[in-house]
């Protein structure tokens, strides 16, 4: 049974969370300058990503601006912005800032075939 907080915390996300799937590639890197590090996600929505803390995911701290490149199988990558909101049971949540359109319609393409797929998060 969820806790209080968790229940708090579900209630206040305003977009369906999926899950990724073996044959629906969704691929997130993290950009610092020329170096790209594919992270593996948990979830993905129109308004973040979770990814598992491990390097070099671990080095950001709760608040922390983050560069992602966002790869699609039905679209050309795009570069997003993010910041870490959340760090906890081994993933970090990180909240997209000002997409533009084309990360947006990549992202809506993604969710819902993944929806579409049942992989609800």
């Amino acid at each position: 049974m969820p806790t209080k907080q968790e229940s708090n915390w579900e209630d206040r996300r305003r977009h369906v969370r999926v899950r990724p799937a073996g044959d629906y590639d969704v691929r997130v890197e993290v950009v610092d300058g020329a170096v790209f590090s594919k992270v593996q996600v948990v979830d993905l929505s129109l308004g973040g990503v979770g990814i598992l803390i491990e390097p070099p995911v671990d080095g950001y701290a709760l608040h922390s601006a983050l560069e992602l490149r966002i790869s699609t199988p039905e679209a050309e990558p795009v570069r997003v912005s993010a910041l870490v909101r959340h760090r906890a049971r081994g993933v970090c949540g990180a909240e997209f800032q000002g997409l533009s359109e084309a990360a947006l319609a990549a992202l809506r393409r993604a969710v819902s075939e993944l929806l579409e797929r049942g992989n609800l998060a």
